[in-house]
């Protein structure tokens, strides 16, 4: 069994010009050179990689959108009694509810700092954020730490002997 010969023209003075290859029964006529091909694949790996790149920074520009969840949440007041608190998921991200000297408040139970999870402090009658030692007070005002931003308020509502918070 005999195997096809390549012919390939003589090459010309002009290295911009392509040599033509010429498989018998076939001619190529514009063959893509090795450096060509190298070139573009090295475009779209790096194409491909500026996308991995810049997807965390699309993602942080573009809101997350709306989760599910409650946009009202009822508590029996006697789960709460005066200085308690009780985390709760509202609008699908944490909530704190506490009953306190002023009435029932709630705020958005994530540190404006880094995301963390805030707890209610009884005896300081704060809300710290165990990450970095954030501490807001009762109307979520910024008291102390890294904290770039006060709580987000949730409005509440009492009805008989229960606390409605996204009322």
């Amino acid at each position: 069994m005999e195997t096809p010969s390549l012919k390939t023209e003589p090459q010309s003075a002009d290295p911009a010009k392509p040599t033509t290859l010429t498989v018998p029964g076939r001619k190529v006529s514009n063959p893509v050179r090795r450096r060509t091909f190298l070139q573009r694949i090295l475009c779209a790996m790096s194409g491909f990689g500026l996308l991995g790149a810049f997807y965390p920074v699309l993602r942080y520009i573009e809101p997350p959108p709306e989760s599910e969840g409650a946009n009202r949440v009822e508590i029996d007041a006697a789960e709460l009694p005066p200085g308690a608190s009780r985390t709760i998921l509202y609008r699908g991200r944490p909530a704190v509810v506490v009953n306190s000297a002023q009435g029932y408040i709630a705020y958005g139970g994530v540190c404006s700092h880094l995301g963390c999870i805030i707890k209610w402090s009884p005896a300081e009658q704060v809300f710290i954020c165990p990450c970095h030692g954030g501490k807001f007070n009762v109307k979520g005002v910024v008291l102390g730490g890294p904290v770039p931003r006060p709580l987000t308020a949730i409005p509440v509502s009492v009805a008989g002997n229960r606390v409605i918070v996204g009322a």
